[in-house]
């Protein structure tokens, strides 16, 4: 519940910051303000799959496993438990090795965005409406981004002991200070520069936030596990071997999302960078959004997997994603049906996407997501093939967007989209899903998928005809 209500809020960015960002703001600045938002996700490249590998074997460790091994065959590590208890040891030996990790991820983050970060803003930065002002906007989104990404080892903590209900509420009140600040913002001194200060200070509350609720849940569990340890090089390789393989997942999947909003930044218009990103930010929030009935029990799945109980994993897991799909189904049509309506009631210089390309948009991300949860399933046995089905669909939907690109435009985005994620993503990860829960297709789906999946695709092929 705290989960929802805290992606509800983060909803009213949709209501309320987002028209106000239209209406003030020329598409110059538009398309600056949403390529931030691109470029800040696209840390989770640098992260190489070390943010849930964390929060994943933190679970391990504090559900008392022994080792951090993969869970398969019904059959945990060492074939027991830890003394029904949290492994401290092997926590402390966790949160010591994931500190050292983040030291480096963090250094490589900030050469990444300093360097090519830098060269992807040079030419939205000149199309912005003030450019000094603009470079110093960007100056502020590296700084802080880069405090923030280290401090994603509080965030891995805190999910890893499922203390989801504590962070998601404190995690509304940080959000509706975020929205309401950036409201007067929009309405009193709209800027780019404006914006992006009240935006980034809240993103510094929140690593304060996260830093001082581990150190008080658990009895203070954090400072005992948080020792400056010798590096464990055992722990690390067992580690890098689930991360890497994320890591590339990541990269093929969510890293060719964003970086085709950079390279179209590069060679469309203002105009149609601007619909582009618009479209492409919207439905990225509605899946955020939906994301909250599933992804909220991740480290809960993680705890089941461990105790080998399976009936329990197979019904949340069931209730989960059925609630996920109905809530990107219901707000990706509603968008569809009002996106016109609302445009024009604001009076944004910025235009929608057409229908045909909101369909298409829409469906793809769909399908990734029908796929995204079954592969979340399977990682909670700590074997990961994400790199595999990532990897193979992504350089699908390359190959295919490109052949498309000669024919379609930008249609060959969501095309391409949907050859990767149905030639093979789909299916090849919710193979592994039901082998792990001793399931099968039409066993577990017609009470899960069936219905937003049928009423979804009804709407894609009336966008697409009519």
């Amino acid at each position: 519940m705290m989960t929802w209500l805290s992606y509800s809020t983060k909803a009213l960015t949709l209501f309320g910051v987002l028209p106000l960002v239209l209406k003030s703001f020329s598409p110059g600045d538009v398309v600056l303000w949403y390529l931030f938002s691109t470029i800040i996700s696209l840390q989770s490249i640098a992260d190489f799959g070390f943010r849930q590998t964390f929060s994943r074997i933190i679970s391990y460790a504090f559900g008392g496993a022994e080792d951090i091994g993969i869970f398969r065959d019904d059959k945990p590590p060492n074939s027991q438990l830890a003394n029904n208890g949290a492994n401290l040891s092997l926590l402390a030996g966790i949160v010591s090795t994931m500190k050292r990790i983040y030291i480096w991820l963090t250094l490589i983050v900030f050469v990444l965005m300093a360097i090519s970060g830098t060269w992807a803003m040079v030419k939205p930065v000149n199309n912005a409406f003030n450019v000094s002002q603009a470079w110093v906007s960007w100056i502020i989104v590296l700084v802080v981004s880069c405090i923030s990404f280290y401090g994603k080892i509080y965030m891995n903590f805190l999910e890893g002991l499922y203390k989801i209900a504590l962070v998601r509420r404190i995690e509304t009140l940080t959000s509706t200070g975020s929205i309401l600040t950036s409201i007067f913002v929009l309405y009193w001194a709209p800027s780019i520069l404006n914006l992006v200060i009240v935006n980034q200070f809240w993103v510094l509350l929140v690593t304060f936030r996260d830093w001082y609720l581990c150190g008080t849940v658990e009895q203070g569990l954090y400072k005992q596990v948080s020792k400056n340890l010798p590096f464990d090089r055992d722990i690390f390789l067992k580690i890098w071997q689930p991360a890497w393989r994320s890591g590339i997942s990541g990269f093929m999947s969510v890293g060719l999302t964003n970086l085709t909003g950079l390279i179209y930044a590069q060679l469309g218009t203002t105009a149609s960078v601007a619909s582009y990103l618009l479209a492409l930010r919207i439905i990225s929030q509605i899946r955020e959004i939906s994301m909250a009935p599933f992804y909220s029990k991740l480290p809960l799945f993680a705890m089941l997997r461990v105790k080998n109980d399976v009936p329990s994993l197979i019904k949340l897991v069931k209730r989960g994603m059925f609630l996920s799909h109905m809530v990107y189904m219901v707000g990706f049509i509603a968008v569809g049906l009002l996106s016109g309506f609302l445009i024009n009631i604001i009076h944004s210089e910025v235009k929608f996407v057409n229908h045909t390309m909101w369909a298409l948009l829409g469906f793809a991300f769909f399908v990734h997501r029908y796929g995204a949860m079954h592969i979340q399933v399977y990682l909670s046995t700590n074997h990961i093939i994400s790199h595999i089905a990532d990897g193979i669909s992504g350089i699908f939907y390359v190959v295919s967007a490109y052949i498309f690109s000669i024919y379609f435009g930008i249609y060959a985005v969501p095309l391409g989209m949907l050859v990767g994620y149905l030639g093979f993503y789909a299916w090849y990860s919710a193979s592994y899903s039901y082998k792990s829960l001793q399931t099968g297709f039409f066993k577990f789906e017609p009470k899960v998928s069936f219905l937003p999946m049928a009423i979804m695709a009804t709407y894609f092929i009336f966008s697409i005809i009519y």
